[in-house]
């Protein structure tokens, strides 16, 4: 029998008002009458009197109901660091206990890393950076000013709710519980981001604070929004998430230009979601451990993309090199994520269509620093994006791929200088022999051409298009980009470049394009470009590699779930299975073998099935 996970579901008070006086009346209309097991109190910039912060901790302890606090140091009260003081922390951890859960740092990566220069609220940063290491050394101790005074004051744990995927960020600073908030940005990414973050910084508990109010959606009167807040507790629910906490709209709607109060139809389907939620977490048993991945895409050393907003990295405002380009640009592939390749795509291959989803379902985003053992949990390591490669980091890859492990990466990610616009350094001078079986030379060369791949590759199930031995035209050619100069030293060529239809050597003459080695028990496959995945002339071959492994991971999975995919999956311990129809309209049908087992779902929309096999029903 597996052990029951942890999962607590609540509300936020203090969004559009906050009085002490009235949070106690709030506490037990809007979450004890409700069934819920979670409040997050946001003091805002009133100060409070010491004697409501132990009449309040007293009393959701006896309603068993788990707390946190927003905001108390970031917009503390004129003069003062926090809202708190040492006895009081000591006093409210007397009294609830575990319940006490700490306190939150709000909107970090989103206020000082990825917004525009017009916010008012805007910290003033150094606007001098020349190198990614200063920006995010800075952004790590303006965090750690706010960490520091909770953990003065004796607070075990300091949350952080984050719209961005600079999680890995606030937990290097030394915050303990990551949560994120939602829709802001694509979900999936982001939720993929902070679960891979806090399974490689082993946190054990992470959230989700849903913005439906502010982020679902600019129109509270449309049905779609309504719908999407449903998918989104649910999404976040076979996501793995053990707090969840609605920010607003079940006490009033206040934004876009509507007012809207709790006795509103509106506001009534919010606090209906929120109560049908948190009546479901407690009747399921999610096993413990969240769901099973075996698919990592790998954020990069000083990578700063954000997901959103998108004005400049690490706010270094008006400067073109530091905003986004090919690195950010890469991100792109995890948008496709979760659709099937189109039908015309004469790169998918197998006897079913698993090209939408890695095996199990669903992908983790790991920080690139994560130790060997955070990288062994996965099968396959896909780097995305910016990185700068140290010493440390090429010593767990070797680790992980001689282990058994798959990694793909370019060659652009083996570079060790951490400037925007620095010319490209490889580490060890372009001798990764160890790791990839060949030598690379960084002057390299620029071209147009196409490429012709081998038909097999040296990892069972992956399946390349099989031209290079024949005559045939070459493929994914979209404009010039720049190679490094790859000599073999063990490794294989998977593919060349080529410009004919008809070659005239015995193909060795091609410059190689992606490598593959055989390194102890893994594998690992370099795509021996100097440019960014996100370019536009390479994206093309890096999709169609990136699409491979993924759908590869499915094909080799003894679990596959196929048809609609507008279906979601997630695999738990046990082989549960939950499936969501992210369908606003029509019913979905899905195919499930497992084990030498077949059963067919048909879910209606937004429908959540947990599915168990058949021997066990």
């Amino acid at each position: 029998m597996c052990e029951k996970d942890f999962v607590v579901s609540g509300i936020h008070i203090g969004e559009h008002s906050f009085k002490p006086e009235n949070v106690m009346l709030e506490i037990k209309e809007r979450c004890v009458d409700s069934g819920l097991n979670f409040v997050t109190i946001r003091t805002r910039n009133i100060p409070v009197p010491k004697h409501y912060f132990i009449e309040w901790a007293k009393y959701l302890a006896e309603n068993k109901i788990y707390f946190t606090f927003l905001y108390t140091t970031q917009n503390a009260p004129k003069g003062m660091q926090s809202q708190f003081d040492a006895a009081t922390i000591a006093e409210m951890k007397r009294i609830a206990g575990a319940y006490f859960v700490g306190d939150i740092l709000g909107e970090l990566g989103s206020s000082l890393a990825c917004k525009w220069q017009g916010y008012a609220s805007k910290e003033a940063l150094p606007q001098n950076f020349k190198r990614l290491t200063e920006a995010k050394l800075n952004y790590i101790n303006s965090i750690k000013h706010y960490i520091d005074i909770d953990k003065e004051l004796g607070i075990d744990n300091v949350l952080t709710v984050e719209a961005t995927a600079l999680s890995k960020y606030n937990l290097e600073a030394g915050t303990s519980i990551p949560m994120l908030e939602l829709m802001c940005g694509n979900p999936e990414i982001l939720v993929s981001s902070l679960r891979g973050t806090a399974r490689a910084y082993g946190t054990g508990l992470w959230g989700t604070y849903i913005a439906h109010e502010w982020y679902g959606g600019m129109r509270h009167d449309d049905l779609l929004k309504q719908k999407r807040l449903l998918l989104a507790y649910r999404y976040a629910y076979i996501s793995g998430t053990n707090i969840v906490c609605l920010e607003s709209g079940d006490e009033s709607l206040e934004s876009y230009g509507y007012s809207y109060p709790a006795q509103h139809n509106y506001c009534r389907q919010y606090q209906e979601t929120v109560r049908d939620f948190a009546a479901f977490t407690k009747l399921d048993t999610r096993p413990k451990g969240g769901p099973k991945v075996k698919v990592a895409f790998v954020q990069g050393n000083l990578d700063a993309w954000g997901s959103w907003g998108g004005s400049s990295l690490w706010n270094q405002f008006n400067k073109e090199e530091w905003g986004h380009h090919t690195p950010e640009y890469a991100w792109r592939i995890l948008e496709e994520l979760g659709n099937k390749r189109n039908w015309y795509d004469i790169a998918n291959y197998g006897d079913n269509d698993l090209s939408a989803t890695p095996a199990h379902g669903m992908y983790d985003v790991i920080p690139a620093e994560s130790s060997f053992e955070a990288m062994s949990q996965y099968d396959y390591l896909i780097f995305v994006g910016w990185n700068t490669m140290t010493e440390d980091m090429y010593h767990h890859l070797e680790k992980y791929v001689s282990h058994g492990g798959t990694l793909f990466m370019l060659a652009s990610h083996l570079n060790t200088d951490d400037r925007r616009n620095g010319k490209i350094n490889l580490i060890r001078e372009g001798a990764i022999e160890s790791l990839f079986g060949c030598k690379l030379e960084d002057r390299g060369f620029r071209t147009n051409a196409g490429v012709k791949f081998n038909k097999n590759s040296l990892k069972e199930n992956l399946m390349y298009p099989g031209t290079l031995n024949y005559v045939c035209d070459p493929i994914y050619s979209h404009g010039y980009a720049n190679y490094a100069n790859v000599a073999l030293e063990g490794g294989v060529a998977a593919a060349r470049l080529s410009e004919s239809f008809v070659e005239n050597g015995d193909f060795t003459d091609l410059p190689v394009a992606l490598v593959e080695n055989k390194l102890g028990k893994g594998t690992a496959i370099l795509l021996a470009t100097l440019e960014h995945a996100g370019s536009g002339a390479i994206y093309p071959l890096y999709r169609a590699v990136v699409r491979e492994i993924v759908a590869s991971s499915h094909r080799a999975s003894p679990i596959r779930v196929y048809g609609s995919d507008r279906v979601r999956f997630a695999v738990y311990e046990g082989d549960i299975i939950y499936l969501l129809n992210t369908d606003y309209d029509v019913d979905a049908n899905v195919v499930i073998e497992k084990h030498g087992e077949t059963i067919k779902e048909t879910l209606e929309p937004c429908e959540l099935k947990r599915v168990a096999s058949t021997n066990n029903l």
